[in-house]
């Protein structure tokens, strides 16, 4: 069993994801990934930030130059049969 723990950002709209994906890709390592099935976002298109610690995953959130309201982050543990994912406030401290 595979196991993979990662931040993903999902979005409203689609329109939404594509302008963050174009402002994270110069800047950071991502994936662009159908949203995940245990999110309820509406769009269908997620940015995946792997191999990020919480805190640099808030700060690629953080710089994402569009209102908070549009996108969520997310840390999602486990594989993907018995995967938890959890919402992760943009203005979390770096222990909650």
């Amino acid at each position: 069993m595979e196991r993979q723990d990662f931040y993903v950002i999902s979005f409203e709209n689609t329109h939404s994801a594509m302008e963050a994906q174009k402002q994270l890709k110069s800047r950071y390592s991502i994936t662009v990934i159908p949203t995940l099935r245990e999110v309820s976002q509406s769009c269908g298109i997620s940015v995946m930030l792997p191999e990020m610690s919480q805190e640099e995953a808030i700060a690629a959130a953080q710089s994402l130059e569009m209102e908070p309201e549009m996108y969520q982050l997310y840390y999602a543990q486990g594989d993907r049969s018995h995967r938890k994912v959890t919402p992760v406030p943009a203005s979390c401290p770096p222990d909650c």
